[in-house]
């Protein structure tokens, strides 16, 4: 690996303690955006900021984008979760019941040692490399917000890249898939809508409780039966609740959950049918049945060839042996809003089990993986431009 890397790695690790001290949750990115702008500003960026959210955009070099027509972008995630951390280390949250749990502090500590990178390299390139600093990830809103307000355009974006620290694999390992990386979640409330009456007299109630037992065994057939074995899909109940007493059958059942799917195709038929088996089944129990989706966002799917590229590039700065095979995820991922707009690839930065898995309060971003972070992206940069020079 090349010196500088692993110098700026160092940088990079300062960084991240304090970003990893002071974490914020999605939305509220302040102190994050202002730290992540005085980085930029530092190293002669010229920054971008909105009114709309905290995300910053950043070109290099600074003030080209009245000039060339496209450039080439690469993202990291700013925000934390609610997640109190259980943590010896010196850098541990100052901020009760907020973490950085699932890495984010990495991501953003990575993007800024790239900046540094392009900052210190002494290379030219024949078009602008954009830095995209998003807030909100994890409620599936920054990316959206980001696109909304053009960080897209000006110069316009003709391809995204963008990491994730990933303990399933070794410190430093990468794992770049040709298509799917992450599934498509959707999030469903369902209020099941009966007749309320006593606990000895079912008779005359039309109970919403049993028709919600009825609808969450039936539902898992639309998964073990109704979809291929081959094809990756989850549906799973998080809430259910009714009644307040051992005696009443209460009016209304309340089903929250989840469906994950990778393929397009698959989510469309299994919503579909889902919302025809609450139907039947709330019929058949003599019941109604009020439906809401809520699409946190769609599958994360590269474009293969440039995935193809992403893996030219890490060779190129960190060789052949630091790729890896790994499974899609369940998991979401609002970088598919990018990816739904302009073609490019989402990949696994390994960080290794030692700290346990994402969203643990005893997980931390391990920082042996931020040269190889850092190292990854350069690559895919001097691999896209050797590729259109143009």
């Amino acid at each position: 690996m090349d010196p500088l890397f692993l110098s700026i790695s160092a940088e990079c690790r300062e960084v991240r303690h304090r970003l990893h001290a002071r974490p914020e949750l999605s939305g509220a990115e302040f102190a994050t955006r202002d730290a992540v702008v005085a980085e930029l500003r530092s190293l002669g960026f010229a920054p971008q900021t909105f009114e709309a959210h905290t995300g910053v955009v950043a070109l290099w070099p600074p003030g080209s984008g009245a000039g060339p027509a496209s450039c080439l972008a690469l993202r990291a995630d700013m925000d934390a979760l609610p997640l109190q951390e259980e943590s010896a280390d010196a850098w541990k949250s100052q901020v009760a019941g907020v973490m950085h749990a699932c890495g984010h502090d990495g991501h953003t500590a990575v993007l800024l040692g790239v900046a540094r990178w392009l900052a210190r390299s002494g290379r030219t390139w024949p078009r602008p490399v954009k830095l995209i600093f998003q807030p909100a990830e994890e409620t599936g809103l920054g990316a959206p917000g980001l696109i909304e307000t053009g960080a897209l355009e000006n110069p316009r974006v003709e391809a995204v890249f963008a990491l994730h620290g990933w303990p399933e694999l070794p410190a430093g390992a990468l794992s770049i898939p040709d298509r799917a990386v992450m599934a498509a979640v959707d999030n469903f409330t369902l209020t099941l809508r009966g007749r309320g009456g006593h606990g000895a007299m079912p008779q005359l109630a039309r109970d919403p409780v049993v028709a919600a037992a009825a609808l969450i065994l039936n539902a898992q057939t639309l998964v073990s039966r109704k979809s291929s074995p081959l094809e990756a899909a989850v549906l799973t109940f998080g809430q259910v609740s009714a009644g307040r007493t051992h005696n009443v059958i209460p009016e209304t059942a309340l089903l929250r959950g989840t469906l994950r799917t990778l393929n397009p195709a698959l989510r469309a038929e299994l919503m579909r049918d889902f919302e025809s088996m609450v139907n039947h089944v709330a019929g058949a129990h003599g019941i109604t049945a009020e439906m809401e989706w809520v699409e946190a966002c769609p599958a994360t799917l590269n474009d293969p060839a440039m995935a193809a590229l992403a893996r030219a590039g890490v060779r190129r700065t960190l060789g052949e042996g630091c790729l890896r095979d790994a499974p899609p995820s369940m998991g979401g991922e609002d970088f598919s809003y990018f990816l739904q707009k302009v073609p490019g690839a989402y990949f696994w930065l390994g960080l290794g089990m030692e700290r346990g898995g994402l969203h643990n309060p005893r997980f931390d971003f391990n920082d042996e993986a931020l040269a190889a972070g850092v190292a990854a992206f350069a690559g895919i940069v001097e691999e896209y431009f050797e590729r259109s020079p143009a």
